[in-house]
Protein backbone atom coordinates (compact mmCIF):
# COMPACT_ATOMS: atom_id res chain seq x y z
CA UNK A 1 0.00 0.00 0.00
CA UNK A 2 1.20 3.71 -0.67
CA UNK A 3 1.20 5.96 2.40
CA UNK A 4 -0.91 8.94 1.83
CA UNK A 5 -0.58 11.81 3.35
CA UNK A 6 23.10 21.37 17.33
CA UNK A 7 26.57 21.73 16.70
CA UNK A 8 28.12 18.63 15.05
CA UNK A 9 31.62 18.98 16.62
CA UNK A 10 33.98 21.72 17.41
CA UNK A 11 35.27 24.38 15.03
CA UNK A 12 38.57 23.04 13.21
CA UNK A 13 41.79 24.86 14.16
CA UNK A 14 42.84 26.88 11.32
CA UNK A 15 45.91 24.51 9.20
CA UNK A 16 48.95 26.53 7.74
CA UNK A 17 51.16 25.08 5.61
CA UNK A 18 49.97 21.54 5.52
CA UNK A 19 46.43 22.20 4.11
CA UNK A 20 44.56 18.63 3.96
CA UNK A 21 48.01 16.55 4.50
CA UNK A 22 47.58 18.19 8.26
CA UNK A 23 44.97 16.93 9.07
CA UNK A 24 46.93 13.25 10.62
CA UNK A 25 48.80 15.90 12.60
CA UNK A 26 45.37 16.95 13.76
CA UNK A 27 43.69 13.86 14.46
CA UNK A 28 45.95 10.81 15.43
CA UNK A 29 43.08 8.68 14.82
CA UNK A 30 43.19 9.29 11.04
CA UNK A 31 40.90 7.07 8.89
CA UNK A 32 41.03 7.75 5.01
CA UNK A 33 37.86 5.56 5.33
CA UNK A 34 35.99 8.00 7.19
CA UNK A 35 37.66 11.52 5.74
CA UNK A 36 34.42 12.56 4.84
CA UNK A 37 32.90 12.17 8.25
CA UNK A 38 35.78 13.08 10.10
CA UNK A 39 36.10 16.49 7.92
CA UNK A 40 32.61 17.41 7.96
CA UNK A 41 32.17 16.66 11.84
CA UNK A 42 35.10 19.30 12.47
CA UNK A 43 34.17 22.22 10.30
CA UNK A 44 30.43 21.73 9.86
CA UNK A 45 30.03 23.40 13.16
CA UNK A 46 30.01 26.81 10.95
CA UNK A 47 28.16 26.00 8.13
CA UNK A 48 25.78 23.67 9.25
CA UNK A 49 25.14 25.75 12.52
CA UNK A 50 21.52 27.56 12.11
CA UNK A 51 22.52 30.04 14.52
CA UNK A 52 19.73 30.29 16.59
CA UNK A 53 16.73 30.45 13.74
CA UNK A 54 16.54 27.12 11.44
CA UNK A 55 13.75 28.92 9.43
CA UNK A 56 14.57 27.94 6.20
CA UNK A 57 14.23 31.42 4.11
CA UNK A 58 12.57 29.50 1.23
CA UNK A 59 9.54 27.27 2.41
CA UNK A 60 9.80 24.52 -0.53
CA UNK A 61 5.78 24.03 0.13
CA UNK A 62 4.77 27.16 -0.04
CA UNK A 63 6.73 27.87 -3.12
CA UNK A 64 5.33 25.03 -4.95
CA UNK A 65 1.87 25.67 -3.49
CA UNK A 66 1.76 28.50 -4.99
CA UNK A 67 3.23 27.72 -8.48
CA UNK A 68 0.69 25.72 -8.72
CA UNK A 69 -1.96 27.99 -8.01
CA UNK A 70 -1.04 30.27 -10.59
CA UNK A 71 -0.79 27.39 -12.73
CA UNK A 72 -4.33 26.15 -11.94
CA UNK A 73 -2.96 22.91 -11.39
CA UNK A 74 -4.98 21.10 -8.22
CA UNK A 75 -2.72 19.62 -5.24
CA UNK A 76 -2.41 16.71 -4.42
CA UNK A 77 -1.08 15.09 -8.03
CA UNK A 78 -0.71 11.24 -6.94
CA UNK A 79 1.16 9.56 -3.82
CA UNK A 80 3.63 7.61 -5.86
CA UNK A 81 6.04 9.32 -8.34
CA UNK A 82 8.55 7.28 -10.59
CA UNK A 83 11.54 9.30 -11.20
CA UNK A 84 14.83 8.54 -13.24
CA UNK A 85 17.75 10.53 -14.74
CA UNK A 86 17.36 8.85 -17.92
CA UNK A 87 15.65 9.86 -21.36
CA UNK A 88 14.95 6.59 -21.97
CA UNK A 89 13.76 5.20 -18.83
CA UNK A 90 11.50 8.10 -18.37
CA UNK A 91 10.01 7.52 -22.36
CA UNK A 92 9.18 4.18 -21.18
CA UNK A 93 7.37 5.62 -17.93
CA UNK A 94 5.28 7.64 -19.19
CA UNK A 95 4.19 5.15 -22.20
CA UNK A 96 3.44 2.38 -19.35
CA UNK A 97 1.19 4.81 -17.51
CA UNK A 98 0.06 6.91 -19.99
CA UNK A 99 1.47 9.84 -18.34
CA UNK A 100 0.42 13.35 -20.10
CA UNK A 101 2.56 16.42 -19.17
CA UNK A 102 0.81 19.05 -16.83
CA UNK A 103 0.12 21.95 -18.65
CA UNK A 104 2.12 24.38 -17.09
CA UNK A 105 5.57 23.46 -15.10
CA UNK A 106 4.78 24.24 -11.40
CA UNK A 107 7.47 26.88 -10.54
CA UNK A 108 11.11 25.34 -9.79
CA UNK A 109 10.16 21.54 -11.13
CA UNK A 110 10.96 19.53 -13.89
CA UNK A 111 8.29 19.11 -16.51
CA UNK A 112 5.84 16.60 -14.74
CA UNK A 113 3.72 14.27 -16.33
CA UNK A 114 1.08 12.54 -14.26
CA UNK A 115 -0.44 8.93 -15.18
CA UNK A 116 -2.25 6.06 -13.87
CA UNK A 117 -1.34 2.89 -13.21
CA UNK A 118 -3.17 -0.13 -11.43
CA UNK A 119 -5.73 2.49 -11.02
CA UNK A 120 -4.58 4.98 -9.31
CA UNK A 121 -2.99 8.51 -10.41
CA UNK A 122 0.92 8.47 -10.60
CA UNK A 123 3.54 10.88 -11.05
CA UNK A 124 6.50 10.58 -13.44
CA UNK A 125 9.11 12.95 -13.34
CA UNK A 126 13.34 13.45 -14.35
CA UNK A 127 15.59 14.03 -12.06
CA UNK A 128 18.77 15.59 -12.51
CA UNK A 129 22.23 14.08 -12.25
CA UNK A 130 23.87 14.82 -8.99
CA UNK A 131 23.31 15.12 -5.02
CA UNK A 132 22.47 18.50 -4.64
CA UNK A 133 19.43 19.45 -7.64
CA UNK A 134 17.66 15.70 -7.30
CA UNK A 135 17.30 16.52 -3.69
CA UNK A 136 16.24 20.04 -4.56
CA UNK A 137 13.75 18.71 -7.06
CA UNK A 138 12.74 15.36 -4.87
CA UNK A 139 11.99 18.00 -2.00
CA UNK A 140 9.62 20.32 -4.69
CA UNK A 141 8.28 16.48 -5.37
CA UNK A 142 7.46 15.93 -2.10
CA UNK A 143 5.29 19.39 -1.88
CA UNK A 144 3.22 17.92 -4.75
CA UNK A 145 1.65 15.42 -2.27
CA UNK A 146 3.85 12.65 -3.18
CA UNK A 147 4.40 10.26 -0.42
CA UNK A 148 6.66 6.88 -2.41
CA UNK A 149 9.59 7.47 -4.27
CA UNK A 150 10.71 4.85 -7.04
CA UNK A 151 13.72 6.15 -8.76
CA UNK A 152 15.81 4.46 -11.35
CA UNK A 153 19.63 5.38 -11.81
CA UNK A 154 22.75 3.51 -12.89
CA UNK A 155 26.19 2.78 -11.26
CA UNK A 156 29.58 2.00 -11.74
CA UNK A 157 30.43 -1.63 -10.09
CA UNK A 158 32.80 -1.97 -7.58
CA UNK A 159 32.92 -5.87 -7.50
CA UNK A 160 33.62 -7.86 -10.64
CA UNK A 161 30.17 -10.10 -9.73
CA UNK A 162 28.44 -7.48 -10.29
CA UNK A 163 28.52 -7.24 -14.18
CA UNK A 164 27.22 -4.74 -16.47
CA UNK A 165 23.54 -5.09 -16.57
CA UNK A 166 22.78 -6.27 -13.24
CA UNK A 167 20.48 -4.40 -10.78
CA UNK A 168 21.73 -2.51 -7.80
CA UNK A 169 19.18 -1.94 -4.84
CA UNK A 170 20.68 0.31 -1.98
CA UNK A 171 19.89 -0.63 1.19
CA UNK A 172 22.70 1.79 2.25
CA UNK A 173 25.04 4.52 1.06
CA UNK A 174 28.31 5.87 2.02
CA UNK A 175 27.62 9.70 2.62
CA UNK A 176 30.90 11.48 0.22
CA UNK A 177 28.34 14.12 -1.28
CA UNK A 178 27.63 17.40 0.85
CA UNK A 179 23.66 17.75 0.68
CA UNK A 180 23.20 15.03 3.08
CA UNK A 181 24.80 16.60 5.71
CA UNK A 182 22.02 19.46 5.96
CA UNK A 183 19.37 17.21 6.55
CA UNK A 184 21.21 14.86 9.40
CA UNK A 185 24.85 14.44 11.08
CA UNK A 186 27.67 13.05 9.66
CA UNK A 187 27.00 9.94 12.25
CA UNK A 188 23.43 8.71 10.94
CA UNK A 189 23.65 6.51 8.13
CA UNK A 190 22.00 6.95 5.12
CA UNK A 191 19.57 3.68 4.66
CA UNK A 192 16.37 2.35 2.85
CA UNK A 193 14.32 -0.63 3.92
CA UNK A 194 10.82 0.62 3.42
CA UNK A 195 8.23 -0.97 1.37
CA UNK A 196 9.60 0.87 -1.58
CA UNK A 197 12.88 -0.55 -0.91
CA UNK A 198 11.38 -4.23 -0.76
CA UNK A 199 9.66 -3.67 -3.34
CA UNK A 200 11.95 -3.10 -5.79
CA UNK A 201 14.21 -5.83 -4.41
CA UNK A 202 11.21 -8.23 -5.34
CA UNK A 203 10.61 -6.55 -8.89
CA UNK A 204 14.19 -7.06 -9.71
CA UNK A 205 14.40 -10.44 -8.38
CA UNK A 206 11.25 -11.41 -10.39
CA UNK A 207 12.93 -9.88 -13.33
CA UNK A 208 15.94 -12.86 -14.68
CA UNK A 209 18.79 -10.44 -14.57
CA UNK A 210 21.20 -11.01 -11.28
CA UNK A 211 20.38 -8.48 -8.86
CA UNK A 212 21.70 -7.53 -5.56
CA UNK A 213 21.23 -5.20 -2.75
CA UNK A 214 23.41 -3.57 -0.03
CA UNK A 215 25.57 -0.35 0.30
CA UNK A 216 26.62 1.50 -2.36
CA UNK A 217 29.20 4.81 -2.66
CA UNK A 218 27.40 8.25 -3.59
CA UNK A 219 30.29 10.83 -4.24
CA UNK A 220 29.96 14.65 -5.78
CA UNK A 221 33.21 13.89 -7.64
CA UNK A 222 33.28 11.39 -10.67
CA UNK A 223 36.78 12.08 -11.56
CA UNK A 224 37.99 11.65 -7.53
CA UNK A 225 37.28 8.21 -7.86
CA UNK A 226 40.85 7.20 -6.89
CA UNK A 227 42.02 3.49 -7.66
CA UNK A 228 42.70 2.61 -3.65
CA UNK A 229 39.72 4.16 -3.07
CA UNK A 230 38.33 1.74 -5.30
CA UNK A 231 39.70 -1.24 -3.90
CA UNK A 232 39.22 -0.13 -0.10
CA UNK A 233 35.66 -0.46 -0.65
CA UNK A 234 35.20 -3.33 -2.80
CA UNK A 235 37.17 -4.64 -0.18
CA UNK A 236 34.90 -3.80 2.47
CA UNK A 237 31.95 -5.16 0.10
CA UNK A 238 30.55 -1.80 -0.97
CA UNK A 239 28.52 -2.90 -4.85
CA UNK A 240 28.70 0.75 -6.58
CA UNK A 241 29.70 4.09 -6.69
CA UNK A 242 26.91 6.55 -8.26
CA UNK A 243 26.06 10.46 -7.22
CA UNK A 244 22.75 10.73 -5.41
CA UNK A 245 21.45 7.58 -3.51
CA UNK A 246 23.18 8.56 0.15
CA UNK A 247 21.41 11.75 -0.28
CA UNK A 248 18.14 11.10 -1.43
CA UNK A 249 18.06 8.44 1.58
CA UNK A 250 18.98 11.14 4.28
CA UNK A 251 16.47 13.77 2.89
CA UNK A 252 13.63 11.28 2.72
CA UNK A 253 14.08 9.93 5.56
CA UNK A 254 13.97 13.32 6.75
CA UNK A 255 10.89 14.18 5.56
CA UNK A 256 9.51 10.73 6.36
CA UNK A 257 8.47 9.28 3.27
CA UNK A 258 9.01 5.80 1.50
CA UNK A 259 11.84 5.62 -0.92
CA UNK A 260 13.29 2.63 -3.13
CA UNK A 261 16.14 2.97 -5.85
CA UNK A 262 16.72 0.52 -8.20
CA UNK A 263 20.46 0.77 -10.34
CA UNK A 264 21.63 -0.61 -13.55
CA UNK A 265 25.18 -1.83 -13.83
CA UNK A 266 26.80 0.98 -16.29
CA UNK A 267 30.32 0.44 -16.37
CA UNK A 268 33.07 -1.55 -14.37
CA UNK A 269 35.40 0.95 -12.02
CA UNK A 270 37.42 -1.32 -10.73
CA UNK A 271 38.79 -2.39 -13.84
CA UNK A 272 41.11 0.30 -14.78
CA UNK A 273 40.32 -0.14 -18.47
CA UNK A 274 37.16 1.46 -17.27
CA UNK A 275 34.71 -1.03 -19.71
CA UNK A 276 31.17 1.25 -19.73
CA UNK A 277 28.19 0.53 -22.52
CA UNK A 278 27.32 3.97 -22.04
CA UNK A 279 25.98 5.88 -25.31
CA UNK A 280 25.00 2.40 -26.32
CA UNK A 281 22.00 0.57 -27.53
CA UNK A 282 22.94 -1.96 -24.96
CA UNK A 283 22.81 0.69 -22.67
CA UNK A 284 18.93 2.00 -24.05
CA UNK A 285 17.66 -1.36 -24.06
CA UNK A 286 19.16 -1.62 -19.98
CA UNK A 287 17.48 1.82 -19.36
CA UNK A 288 14.22 0.29 -21.00
CA UNK A 289 13.88 -2.64 -18.86
CA UNK A 290 14.86 -0.38 -15.74
CA UNK A 291 11.59 1.25 -16.37
CA UNK A 292 10.00 -2.27 -16.03
CA UNK A 293 11.24 -3.19 -12.92
CA UNK A 294 10.31 0.31 -11.49
CA UNK A 295 6.50 0.06 -13.01
CA UNK A 296 6.18 -4.06 -11.62
CA UNK A 297 7.53 -2.72 -8.08
CA UNK A 298 5.24 0.08 -8.32
CA UNK A 299 1.98 -2.28 -8.88
CA UNK A 300 3.56 -4.73 -5.82
CA UNK A 301 2.92 -1.50 -4.13
CA UNK A 302 -0.53 0.03 -4.77
CA UNK A 303 -2.22 -3.86 -4.91
CA UNK A 304 -0.62 -4.32 -1.40
CA UNK A 305 -3.12 -4.53 1.04
CA UNK A 306 -3.97 -2.58 3.87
Amino acid sequence: MVPTGGPIGPQAPAVRGGGFHAWPRLYPTWDRRLASLTIVSSWAAGWLDAHGDPTPVVDVRARVLSAAAQAGVPLPLASLALCSFMPTTLERLREATHAAALAARLGPLPPIAVGELAGAPVVVMPLTFGAPAASAEVEELLATGVRTLLIGGATGSLQPHVAIGAYVVPTGAIREEGTSYHYAPADQPARAGGPAMRALWEAAEASGRHAVQGRVWTTDAPYREFAGKVRRYQSDGVLGVEMESSALMVVAEARGVDLGVLLTVSDHVFDPAWPNIFGTDPFRANCVALADVLLAAARRLLNSPG
